[in-house]
């Protein structure tokens, strides 16, 4: 009997470490083929401009192409959950932003769990939300606005490029710190949202600083505050919102992320190979175009962040009572 135990956990050991053997193998080979890249939103927007400008530098680090697939949908939902699904081989990758943390309170279903789900890689890129008024209200800072608002509860309306984006909990995060209550009216979209804000549909919207600054430039609108931690370098005469409201922070952000279970050796060539890719000039010129920057990240600390941005959406989604299903 005891022989026969040994001779079973021998083969179970053969067994495991034959499986081992090739998965190291794989990984140590990687990458052998073409790798997709998952943007859950549309062409053209920041998030998708950020994604191929990573995957076209990651490419070049790795010696593979790296193609980007473009699967919109549910507010970003639809491509995070054809990620979660993919094999966790590292020849599909996707891009996590803002948006997935909010949404891990505002549906009942994502198709995908932010603890669980993925291997985070690294941290993409950042940007402001930018708070903008139509330059007839009369106010010229965040604390006059504040004023104005309490003087006039309910009867100022926000704009946003749609609820539960980054832009609408931008603006319910701040009527929750500075005790105010404004309404929010949500579009389809940052270019509606802002043409209705310089027609004075809405009297002010929270955006982009790549929607809304052309605007801010031309004299249509008026910026009050960024939201970022710190000044943007582009707009470095607008204060930031914590200089008001202390600990207001809220960036508009994304990164990458492997379905969970890729190898680990896999996670940390694409890591290595994104932040070589976002220290080259030519990506540190377009960022600084865009209004955006880095930070750099380990993939531990990027899952770290991940979570913490869920809970302090968690907060702001249940104070405002949001709701999409």
């Amino acid at each position: 009997m005891l022989n026969t135990r040994r001779a079973v956990l021998q083969r179970l050991s053969v067994g495991a470490l034959g499986a081992v053997v090739p998965m190291a193998r794989a990984a140590s080979d990687w990458p052998r083929k073409p790798v997709k890249v998952i943007v859950p939103f549309t062409p053209g927007g920041s998030t998708d401009i950020a994604a191929r400008l990573a995957a076209e530098g990651m490419g070049r680090q790795l010696g593979q192409t790296f193609v980007v697939e473009n699967r919109p949908g549910a507010g970003g939902n639809l491509g995070l959950e054809a990620l979660a699904r993919s094999e966790p081989d590292g020849y599909t990758i996707g891009i996590l932003t803002t948006a997935h943390p909010i949404n891990s309170w505002l549906y009942k279903k994502t198709g995908y769990d932010l603890k669980s789900s993925f291997s985070p890689i690294g941290f993409l890129q950042e940007g402001p939300i930018m708070l903008v008024v139509h330059p007839s209200l009369p106010v010229s800072s965040v604390a006059d606005l504040i004023a104005y608002a309490k003087a006039r509860p309910g009867k100022l309306n926000f704009a946003s490029s749609g609820t539960g984006n980054s832009t609408h909990m931008a603006g319910e995060l701040f009527c929750h710190q500075a005790k105010v209550t404004m309404t929010h009216v949500p579009y389809k979209g940052s270019a509606p949202a802002i043409s209705d804000t310089i027609a004075g549909v809405c009297e002010l919207s929270f955006d982009t600083m790549i929607s809304a600054l052309p605007h801010v430039k031309s004299g249509k609108l008026k910026a009050l505050a960024v939201t970022t931690a710190s000044r943007s370098q582009m707009t470095p005469e607008v204060p930031c919102m914590n200089e008001t409201i202390p600990g207001f922070e809220v960036s508009a952000w994304n990164g990458m992320v492997a379905p969970s279970g890729t190898p680990s050796a896999v996670i940390q060539k694409l890591h290595a190979a994104m932040a070589e890719t976002l220290a080259t000039p030519a990506v540190v010129k377009r960022f600084q175009e865009m209004g955006v920057n880095s930070r750099l990240m380990s993939p531990e600390q990027f899952h770290r962040f991940i979570l913490q941005e869920a809970d302090m959406w968690g907060m702001t989604v249940r104070t405002a009572n949001i709701v999409i299903d």
